[in-house]
């Protein structure tokens, strides 16, 4: 479970490189391989809520419930096999994910991803 601020931005990192996956799989019709990432996403930002736990953030910790949930959605929409419906549950779930990012996430002078100084 993340910790610390290293730990946080390895898991992003993470979900970072399994949403392009993801969308990938789905762009492709792959519904199997795309649940395969959907559920290496929710593990990795249940993981990941440990941090917002730590550091006393129910806002964050809401944001990662909330990702959880569309991505729950997600889940479900592909075992309908239905692309359209699969892409819309894909952009509602990064959708999500771009509400805590609003708050949390900034970029550094070599626009990676970083936890915005002084939001924890």
């Amino acid at each position: 479970k993340a910790k610390t601020p290293q730990d946080m931005d390895a898991a992003m990192k993470k979900v970072g490189k399994t949403q392009q996956d993801l969308n990938k799989a789905i762009n492709a019709m792959a519904y199997a391989d795309a649940k395969k990432q959907v559920e290496i996403m929710k593990t990795t930002l249940t993981d990941a809520e440990n941090f917002w736990v730590v550091n006393k953030k129910a806002d964050a910790q809401q944001f990662s419930k909330d990702v959880i949930a569309k991505l729950d959605a997600l889940d479900k929409t592909l075992a309908e096999k239905e692309q359209a419906k699969a892409t819309a549950a894909y952009k509602e779930a990064t959708a999500a994910c771009n509400s805590c990012h609003k708050v949390y996430r900034g970029v550094d002078a070599n626009s990676q991803f970083i936890i915005k100084p002084g939001s924890i």
